[in-house]
């Protein structure tokens, strides 16, 4: 039986996905492609990138570890009519994964 929180963090989570995120297809350096659901955040700001304080903008795209375990650098990921390139992990909380993209 799962804990008061579990059940709150469950329905949590679910409404996130519901609200956010978006199908796509994964593809790994093995070429094997598969549905998953991520979220795709657009021109996200960093500062102190490089040896400057000017503002860096990147594309991040997060995905639950339900759908893949460890994302890879290189692995793809295509949104509509777009594939995004997996460009280094940012975080990794055990759940959910976030990392740089690139259009390609």
């Amino acid at each position: 039986m799962a804990s008061k929180f579990d059940s709150m963090a469950d329905r949590l989570e679910s409404a996130i996905d519901e609200k956010f995120a978006v199908d796509a297809v994964y593809t790994d350096a093995q070429g094997a492609s598969f549905e998953i659901r991520c979220i795709l955040d657009r021109d996200v700001e960093q500062r102190q990138v490089y040896d400057t304080n000017l503002p860096t903008f990147r594309n991040q795209i997060e995905i639950r570890k339900s759908y893949v375990d460890r994302p890879r650098r290189g692995d793809r990921v295509t949104i509509e009519q777009t594939e995004w390139v997996l460009d280094g992990l940012i975080t990794d909380d055990g759940h959910v994964t976030r990392h740089y993209a690139n259009a390609s």
